[in-house]
């Protein structure tokens, strides 16, 4: 394995970074996210970060929205007989309740984490491997400030290790 020391994040790090506006829908997301073989990216609004979703994030929001659609259905089944003559799906969980057909219409705001874990571009990559080991992600947001300038992922880090991608000077 290579021995990374001396070796600093703005020196493995992808620029220029891809961001998402926070106004735009997942779907459109999904779109870009596939189309730039990527699987995630910083949300920036008026030039400053707000946050960062991934293709995780996105995953999850059909079940996060079948969670909460049983959640509100056994709120108002234990409130009495309101859903008696509602049309009902398959599942026996009336159509009008269901969060699920929101998901294609949210907002990239809606997905997105609000925390973002960050370096430096002088930030050692000793450093940003403990960041993604100890934050349990899998991409470090290089910045300047609130500006998001390059971006480090655990693939870039098992390529420098590995040999398979040198440090830029």
């Amino acid at each position: 394995m290579k021995d990374v020391s001396g070796i600093i994040a703005s020196q493995v790090m992808h620029t220029p970074v891809l961001c998402a506006d926070p106004e735009d829908t997942v779907s459109k997301l999904e779109d870009r996210l596939e189309d730039r073989h990527i699987s995630g990216m910083p949300v920036v609004e008026d030039g400053r970060m707000i946050g960062i979703v991934t293709q995780n994030d996105i995953v999850r929001l059909p079940a996060l929205m079948d969670s909460m659609t049983n959640y509100v259905y056994n709120e108002l089944l234990s409130s009495g007989p309101m859903l008696e003559s509602a049309d009902e799906n398959n599942d026996g969980m009336p159509d009008n309740l269901s969060f699920r057909g929101q998901v294609d219409s949210m907002k990239v705001r809606d997905a997105m984490r609000r925390k973002v874990i960050t370096c430096e571009p002088a930030t050692p990559v000793e450093q940003v491997m403990e960041l993604m080991s100890d934050h349990n992600v899998h991409r470090i947001v290089v910045t300047e400030g609130e500006h998001p300038v390059g971006i480090i992922s655990t693939l870039d880090i098992l390529k420098l290790l590995t040999g398979r991608e040198t440090p830029r000077s």
